[in-house]
């Protein structure tokens, strides 16, 4: 209840602001249909490969939709307020560059290394303009521990949403659920600004999730998908008040951990089978729940509902005090790993039991 209280006093408070991300929604939603259109006409589908589970022509590019949306949006906010930091201008550099090369990468399938790059300088952009994690707990982090656990950080998360974009709706509903979680708790700590960026991206997001539910008629491509993981990086890092900073890291590590451990888990299993950590495979948690026998629209529902209840948890969390919020945060961090446990060991008991199964070809 007090979730919703929150939605309805932001928008009561804010309403010039709520007409932004309204207004990012339409123009997702909007460009969509032309996108969808252009990319039959030029035949810009998606590849199938070892990871992919569709088949047929679907386009690639919604990303450059709800990108397009975001990026409008939010250029007209920053100019309504007069919020020319270089910190915003940073933010914007970073995220372009991640995905220019990301919609690159959808035509040209870039080499590895050279998408690694491309992650690093956007990542040391946003971090040389202020965007990192400062403190955790009451431990203020040496400037060296600081930088270096945030470039990690941010490698790691663009990567993870990735790989995590693998049936139809995931990887946009989990962001905009993260980012919608984020919106709210700077809604309550006054951070304003931040607050409706968030709700800005979150409601172009949505807008794209219109077509891109199952089964859909255009996917994000890896320009959206890398875009959404640095967005998801990014945006808690700029500074707030000492309670949201104290359990910043704990928090994220919570409401990223379901594509994030499955991303920690996809490069062990690689590293451990002599293979390269960026060679594609069936293996992901999505790829195991349909092995299980879940259709791909019973894996959304699944773990879209698994997403909203750590986001309710994460949300909750700083409403409390740092040791009992702390306690809740750590503990659904247990839950979800010991549902990875379980996952795997279902998996391979039943891959030994019926050597036959596997993730069937099917409409993403």
């Amino acid at each position: 209840m007090q979730f919703l209280n929150n939605i309805i006093n932001y928008l009561a408070q804010n309403t010039a602001r709520w007409i932004y991300p309204l207004v990012s929604f339409a123009l997702s939603a909007g460009l969509i249909p032309i996108i969808i259109l252009s990319c039959r006409k030029h035949g810009w589908y998606d590849k199938v490969d070892e990871r992919k589970i569709h088949k047929g022509n679907i386009p690639r590019l919604g990303g450059v939709g709800f990108v397009t949306a975001f990026s409008a949006v939010t250029l007209v906010y920053v100019l309504v307020t007069k919020d020319y930091s270089n910190t915003r201008l940073a933010f914007v550099i970073s995220g372009l560059i991640i995905f220019i090369f990301g919609v690159m990468d959808d035509f040209l399938t870039l080499k590895a290394y050279l998408k690694l790059i491309v992650q690093i300088a956007a990542s040391l952009i946003a971090i040389a303009a202020g965007f990192r994690f400062r403190t955790i707990l009451s431990w203020e982090l040496p400037m060296w521990l600081s930088f270096a656990l945030t470039f990690f950080w941010m490698i790691g998360i663009i990567n993870a949403y990735n790989l995590i974009d693998g049936v139809d709706a995931l990887c946009g509903s989990l962001s905009a659920m993260v980012i919608l979680t984020l919106g709210l708790i700077y809604t309550k700590d006054g951070s304003t600004h931040q607050a409706t960026v968030c709700m800005i991206l979150a409601a172009a997001i949505l807008g794209f999730l219109l077509y891109n539910k199952p089964r859909a008629k255009i996917f994000m491509g890896d320009g959206g998908s890398q875009f959404l993981g640095f967005m998801i990086a990014v945006l808690p890092l700029e500074k707030t008040t000492a309670h949201f900073e104290s359990t910043k890291f704990f928090l994220m590590a919570v409401l990223v951990s379901l594509p994030a451990i499955d991303c920690i888990a996809a490069i062990w299993r690689r590293l451990r089978e002599h293979r390269g950590i960026m060679t594609p495979d069936k293996r992901h948690l999505h790829h195991k729940l349909m092995g299980m026998g879940l259709s791909p629209v019973h894996v959304l529902l699944f773990l879209a509902a698994l997403q909203l209840l750590l986001c309710a948890g994460g949300y909750i969390s700083m409403r409390m005090r740092t040791r009992p919020g702390l306690t809740l945060l750590l503990t659904l961090m247990i839950a979800v790993i010991i549902f990875f446990i379980i996952i795997h060991f279902c998996s391979r008991a039943l891959k030994k039991t019926d050597p036959c199964v596997k993730v069937e070809d099917t409409e993403q």
